[in-house]
């Protein structure tokens, strides 16, 4: 009898053991992927992953192939395909469905590639500062690239700017925190040529938000092509490029707000 006891002791201890593991988001929560621009890595969501999470949400902040903690994965071979398969095989491997897909700077042509493959997957695109991919061109033209290969290291590797580059003063309190954790980013990601085999993220509710602190009368292309599109909501926070490091409570309440 004792014997038994302990048995059933041990297995309900189990059972515990495994219940406490599951995702305790509410079922009703929504879920996020969240995914950095260059030079970064899923840390730098940090503040506005915690704050998704504790509204109730399954937030994911994964890391592009060759940066943050996969840095030792970089190679020449390493490009905005190869990113936009490692967005694809989180979603895919983690079976993700009704997914808000955001992506801040460079990973706004990521995303732009992962709703060609996935879009039946996914709730909302949100694309943060950053331009959305078009087809047959790369994220930055041709001739900017060909400057940049002649200075870049190893012929590929772009190291990253001053945080004040990024839109975080020197004074920030995160400053130098993001300074330790950058890392190299990869010019092959930046020139390599859009193809969409399913019409990109046509067909996709899509939010674009602009960090506008310094671009006070400039001019933004990105935004009549946006507000002339009915699948677009136009959103503006005053921070530098990097709204989640810099502004992370307003960021936050954005997407918290999307639908």
């Amino acid at each position: 009898m004792m014997e038994l006891t302990r048995r059933a002791t041990l297995a309900t201890s189990a059972a515990v053991a495994t219940v406490s593991i599951r995702p305790t988001h509410a079922a009703t929560g929504k879920t996020y992927v969240l995914v950095h621009g260059a030079w970064h890595g899923g840390w730098c969501w940090r503040e506005v992953a915690a704050k998704l999470r504790q509204a109730g949400h399954a937030v994911f902040t994964p890391t592009l192939a060759g940066m943050g903690e996969r840095a030792h994965l970089m190679s020449p071979a390493v490009n905005l395909s190869t990113h936009a398969a490692d967005i694809v095989n989180v979603i895919e491997w983690e079976e993700l469905t009704d997914v808000i897909l955001v992506g801040h700077s460079y990973s706004c042509h990521v995303i732009s590639l992962v709703a060609d493959r996935l879009k039946p997957r996914l709730r909302h695109l949100v694309f943060l500062d950053g331009t959305p991919a078009r087809e047959a061109q790369a994220f930055i033209p041709a001739a900017a690239a060909a400057e940049r290969r002649k200075t870049a290291r190893e012929g590929y590797l772009l190291d990253p700017p001053p945080v004040t580059n990024l839109g975080i003063p020197d004074g920030h309190p995160q400053a130098a925190w993001v300074k330790r954790r950058m890392t190299a980013h990869t010019l092959n990601g930046v020139t390599e040529i859009v193809r969409f085999q399913n019409g990109g993220h046509a067909g996709v509710a899509k939010t674009f938000i602009r960090c506008t602190a310094g671009r006070a009368g400039q001019p933004d292309p990105v935004a009549d092509m946006i507000k002339a599109d009915p699948e677009w909501a136009w959103r503006t926070i005053d921070t530098g490029h990097d709204a989640m490091i810099t502004a992370p409570d307003e960021l936050s309440a954005m997407l918290l707000a999307i639908t």
